[in-house]
C-alpha cells in the first residue's frame, strides 16, 4: 500500500503526442539549437553579400528544418523512433559542444580520430562545463522524448499521416529550391565547408563511411615494397645510431628557433640544431599524420587502409639490417606493430605518470638503456611523444618545468584567457625542448666509435583560439595554418659544412611529411627500391655523414 502511494506520488507526467508531432518538435530543436553553428555561418555569409533578399535569408532555417524532418523520418518506425531520437539528440549535443567551443568538424577524419582515441584521452575533455552543457542541452531534451507517449494510429492510417508530413516537407524544399536555387548555389559554392557543420547528417554519413571502410571492406593483401633493401657499408669499427623523435601537437610558430618571441627552445639552443622554417604536416590528426609520415605514400594519395597494409619506413629499414626500437608514449597507430616496441605503462610508479598519462621525461630511461647496449652497426630509435596534446596541456610537464605564467590549469580551455592558454601551451613546447636536449646530450656522450644523430618532427599543429578554433583535427582543406605548420629539428655530429648546407635549405625551401620517408632512408644509409632521392632532404647536402668536401662544393654552387 505504502509503495503504491509513493509510486503514484512520484509518477512522471505523461506527454501525449502523435508521431508526426514528436518528429516536428525534435526537428525544430535540431534546427534552432543543435545546428546553430551552421545557421550562424550560412546566414552570416548571406548577410555579408552586397545584395541579398530577406526572403532568401529567412528561408535558410525553413529549408534546414524540412531537410531534418526528411532525415529523421527514416527513424520513425514504431519501435525505433524514440530510442533513435534519444541517441541522436545525445550524440548531436556532444558534436554541438565540440563545434561551438572548439570549432571541431566531425568529418571522416575526426570520426577516425575519435574512434582511435583511448579512454584516458577522451576523459581529458571531461569537465564541469561539459557535464552541465550535456545535461541541459542533451539529457533534458532526451528525457522529454522518453516521457512522450506516442499515439500511434493503425498502420495504414499512420503511414498516410507520415506521407502527408513528408509530402509537405518535400514540397517546401522544392519550392525554396525553385525560388532561390541560384542564391543557394552561389553561397554554398563559396562556403562549401559549412555543410560539415550540419547535424546529424554530417557525423552520420562520416560514421557510416568509417564503419564501411573498417568492417566491410575485404582484407587487403600485405604489399611488400622492397624484398631486399640493404644497408650501405659503414666505416669499419664505427656504429651509427639515429634517434627519431615524433612530436605531438607542436606548431611551428611557437618555437623560438623559428622566430617566436618567447624562449621556448632555450634547452636545445646550445646544440646548434637546424630548424626547418617551412614544414607542413600530412594531416591534422595523429591517426592520419603518423601513418602518413612513415609511409611511402604522399599526402595527395594517402589512404590509411593502403598504408596499414604495406611496408612502412621502420619495416624497410629493419629488413635492411637496422636495429629498430620504437618507444611509445602516445599510440603508434599500427606503424610499429611489426618492429620491437616498448609501450610506456601509464600506471607505473613514476613521478612522470599519473595513471592515465606519462610526461615525456619517461622516454629517456629506455633511450639511455638502449644507447648503453647497441648491438648493431646501425640503430634507429623512435621516441613517440605525448608532447603538447590538449586540452589538458598543463598535465604535459612537471611543476619544476613551469616557465611561463599564469597558466590555464583546466580542460575547458576556451574559458581561459589568451595569455593563460598560450603560456600553458608554451610550457609544453619548452618541456619538449628540454627532453630533446637530453636526447642530444645522451648522443654527445657516446664513445668515439659511435656516431649519433637526431631528427624531431611533429605530427601536426594546434589551434589556440585563433578565429575561434581550438585543438586540431579539422578537415585539411579547411584547417587553419596553425594545425598544418609544424616544427622539424635536426641535430647531427659536428660537421660544419653540412650544418651550413642544411641551414641554408631549411631557411629557403618548403618541405612536408612526404619528405620524411625518403629522408630517413637517406639518413640511415638504407638502399631501397622505394627510395626517391628527389624527396630526400639530406641528399641536397650529400650523404649526411659522408664526404664533407662534396658538401662544401654543393654549398658553393648554390651560392
Amino acid at each position: 500500500m505504502l509503495n503504491s502511494i509513493i509510486i503514484k506520488k512520484y509518477k512522471f507526467p505523461t506527454i501525449k503526442l502523435t508521431a508526426n508531432q514528436l518528429l516536428i518538435l525534435v526537428s525544430l530543436y535540431f534546427t534552432l539549437v543543435l545546428n546553430q553553428p551552421f545557421l550562424s555561418g550560412f546566414m552570416g555569409a548571406i548577410v555579408k553579400l552586397e545584395q541579398y533578399q530577406w526572403l532568401f535569408l529567412l528561408s535558410v532555417p525553413v529549408l534546414l528544418f524540412n531537410l531534418i524532418v526528411l532525415l529523421l523520418s527514416f527513424f520513425s518506425l514504431r519501435f525505433v523512433m524514440k530510442p533513435a531520437l534519444i541517441i541522436l539528440t545525445l550524440a548531436s549535443t556532444l558534436v554541438f559542444y565540440g563545434t561551438l567551443n572548439y570549432g571541431v568538424v566531425f568529418d571522416y577524419g575526426m570520426i577516425e580520430n575519435s574512434v582511435e582515441t583511448n579512454s584516458s584521452e577522451a576523459l581529458s575533455y571531461l569537465n564541469a562545463e561539459v557535464m552541465m552543457f550535456f545535461f541541459f542541452v542533451g539529457v533534458l531534451p532526451a528525457a522529454f522524448i522518453a516521457l512522450v507517449r506516442i499515439n500511434y494510429q493503425p498502420l495504414l492510417k499512420e503511414s498516410l499521416q507520415r506521407l502527408k508530413l513528408l509530402t509537405v516537407s518535400v514540397c517546401a524544399v522544392c519550392l525554396i529550391a525553385y525560388a532561390f536555387y541560384p542564391s543557394y548555389s552561389a553561397v554554398a559554392r563559396n562556403n562549401n565547408y559549412l555543410k560539415k557543420y550540419i547535424v546529424p547528417s554530417q557525423y552520420l554519413s562520416s560514421g557510416y563511411k568509417y564503419v564501411r571502410d573498417s568492417l566491410f571492406y575485404r582484407d587487403m593483401t600485405f604489399e611488400v615494397l622492397d624484398e631486399k633493401p640493404k644497408l650501405s657499408a659503414v666505416e669499419p669499427g664505427v656504429k651509427r645510431v639515429t634517434v627519431m623523435v615524433v612530436g605531438e601537437t607542436a606548431r611551428a610558430k611557437n618555437f623560438s628557433h623559428n622566430g617566436y618571441s618567447k624562449a621556448t627552445n632555450q634547452f636545445t639552443q646550445p646544440y646548434d640544431v637546424v630548424s626547418f622554417q617551412d614544414m607542413t604536416s600530412c594531416g591534422t590528426a595523429t591517426a592520419v599524420s603518423v601513418p602518413c609520415m612513415f609511409s611511402s605514400l604522399q599526402r595527395d594519395n594517402f589512404d590509411r587502409r593502403i598504408a596499414d597494409n604495406q611496408q612502412n619506413l621502420v619495416d624497410i629499414v629493419a629488413l635492411a639490417g637496422v636495429d629498430v626500437l620504437w618507444v611509445d608514449n602516445n599510440g603508434c597507430k599500427d606503424v610499429c606493430k611489426r618492429v620491437n616496441t616498448i609501450n610506456i605503462d601509464t600506471t607505473q610508479n613514476s613521478p612522470f605518470c599519473d595513471g592515465e598519462y606519462c610526461q615525456d621525461g619517461i622516454l629517456l630511461k629506455p633511450l639511455r638503456e638502449k644507447l648503453s647496449n647497441l648491438t648493431s652497426d646501425s640503430t634507429l630509435i623512435v621516441l613517440h611523444m605525448m608532447g603538447s596534446h590538449g586540452p589538458t596541456y598543463f598535465k604535459r610537464y612537471p611543476n619544476e618545468n613551469i616557465i611561463f605564467t599564469p597558466e590555464c590549469a583546466r580542460s575547458d580551455i576556451q574559458n581561459c584567457s589568451a595569455e593563460q592558454l598560450t603560456n600553458t601551451y608554451d610550457n609544453t613546447i619548452a618541456y619538449t625542448d628540454f627532453v630533446l636536449s637530453q636526447v642530444i646530450n645522451s648522443l654527445t656522450t657516446l664513445p668515439d666509435n659511435i656516431e649519433g644523430s637526431m631528427l624531431y618532427v611533429s605530427d601536426h599543429g594546434e589551434s589556440l583560439g585563433e578565429s575561434g578554433a581550438y585543438l586540431h583535427g579539422f578537415p585539411y582543406a579547411l584547417s587553419p595554418i596553425e594545425q598544418r605548420d609544424i616544427p622539424m629539428l635536426v641535430w647531427l655530429p659536428e660537421q660544419q659544412t653540412q650544418q651550413q648546407c642544411l641551414k641554408k635549405i631549411a631557411h629557403e625551401q618548403a618541405f612536408n611529411h612526404d619528405n620524411i620517408f625518403h629522408s630517413m632512408l637517406g639518413l640511415l644509409n638504407v638502399e631501397s627500391t622505394s627510395y626517391q632521392q628527389a624527396l630526400d632532404i639530406f641528399s641536397q647536402c650529400a650523404s649526411p655523414l659522408n664526404d664533407p668536401a662534396l658538401q662544401l662544393t654543393q654549398i658553393e654552387e648554390t651560392e
